[in-house]
């Protein structure tokens, strides 16, 4: 499997955006936060939701409007999860 997979150009991500991608048969949402961009798993890992779509982002944090679980997208980690499992970033 190759490394690096092009799933968008930089312009097409705006600032606060988030899309869905597709990167070597793994759905992902990618975001733009402050001119950085991060990638990380699509769906809440509690109830299953495609965060790329219907998630919100809220500064560096995608919440999930199921379960409203809060994620950090620079680390992936769930925000007071008590240990409950974050989001793969990639």
């Amino acid at each position: 499997m190759e490394e690096y997979q092009a799933v968008a150009r930089t312009p097409d991500v705006g600032p606060g955006d988030v899309r869905e991608v597709e990167a070597h048969g793994e759905t992902l949402a990618l975001l733009n936060v402050g001119q950085t961009y991060y990638a990380v798993e699509a769906h809440c890992p509690a109830d299953g939701t495609n965060l790329a779509r219907e998630g919100r982002l809220k500064g560096t944090l995608l919440v999930c409007p199921g379960d409203e679980a809060a994620y950090d997208v620079r680390t992936g980690a769930r925000v007071g999860g008590d240990g409950a499992r974050g989001l793969q970033r990639y």
